[in-house]
């Protein structure tokens, strides 16, 4: 639901100094329901961690420790149809 992802983003700017503190930067870290739910070493290991804990919806927001996202991105897509 899209309440869930902005809770999530709003989430994120509200821990982001705490990340930082409490994390390895390049770490990658899961918010879902406004809370941090894991955390791990790889991108892959997270999904698995989050597939255990039913947390796979497209809503978690997974975050790297230590990166600096912009607070808006545009996005270009190209393809021939």
């Amino acid at each position: 639901m899209p309440e869930d992802r902005a809770a999530n983003h709003a989430a994120y700017r509200r821990l982001k100094d705490e990340l930082a503190r409490a994390y390895e930067p390049g770490r990658f870290v899961a918010i879902a329901g406004g809370r941090i739910v894991a955390d791990a070493d790889g991108f892959d290991e997270l999904r698995t961690r989050l597939a255990a804990l039913r947390k796979d919806s497209p809503e978690v927001l997974v975050v790297q420790a230590g990166v600096d996202y912009p607070e808006t991105a545009v996005i270009f897509a190209t393809g021939s149809a």
